[in-house]
């Protein structure tokens, strides 16, 4: 069941002169990145030996990315002395500097990282239109070998490197933001990891369920 290995990080994938803000360190995002595969390593074996699939085919794809950003998030405040989960309920962004918020959290904060995961090399999106630093965990789902975290990449963006696309008055369909190529070459430009067999993945087509609730990315 060569599908439920861990897998490991390329050795030469790490850039060790990439530009991390407040004092976060490339070791401690491979740090973070290791404890996601030890993660899904031990939960999907107890799954599938109890009969289960993994968690990658149990979970709608958003939930799965929902899934993922979130242990991101908690390996890296683990691991780094320098930045902490946001302690507030939703608050954003999702890491903040340890000692600037009142008991490290924000409901909305100007300091700090957001952190995102996606299975696609663009089309990245958020509910707001923001400037600050952001995170980008892109990994692959593959139904003959366990899931990698082939990119990591890391930029402060701007409001000019988002979209943004509102809805009606009548409609009930969430807001979103889009990063535009601007932003995803700022991203680019600074990763903290890149698997040497990375293949890029094309963005999803977006569809809107007929009740216009919150569409529906593929």
């Amino acid at each position: 069941m060569g599908y439920l290995d861990r897998p490991t990080l390329h050795p030469k994938g790490f850039n060790e002169e990439a530009a991390l803000p407040y004092g976060l360190r490339v070791g401690e995002v491979k740090a973070a990145l290791d404890d996601v595969y030890d993660f899904f390593y031990n939960v999907n074996r107890l799954l599938v030996e109890k009969g289960w699939d993994r968690l990658e085919e149990t979970l709608m794809a958003a939930s799965f990315s929902g899934m993922l950003s979130e242990m991101v998030v908690q390996g890296i405040s683990k691991r780094s002395s320098a930045i902490i989960k946001n302690q507030w309920h939703n608050g954003r962004p999702d890491l903040v500097p340890r000692g600037t918020y009142e008991a490290d959290g924000i409901l909305h904060g100007d300091h700090g990282i957001e952190v995102k995961a996606s299975r696609f090399s663009s089309g990245w999106q958020g509910h707001n239109v923001e400037s600050g630093w952001i995170l980008i965990a892109q990994f692959a789902i593959r139904q003959d070998a366990p899931t990698i975290i082939d990119r990591v990449l890391v930029a402060a963006l701007d409001e000019d490197d988002w979209s943004f696309s509102g809805r009606s008055a009548t409609s009930r369909r969430t807001p979103t933001a889009g990063i535009k190529r601007s932003g995803v070459r700022k991203l680019e430009a600074n990763p903290v990891y890149l698997d040497p067999n990375y293949t890029p993945r094309p963005a999803p087509r977006r569809r809107v369920v007929a009740t216009e609730s919150e569409p529906t990315v593929e």
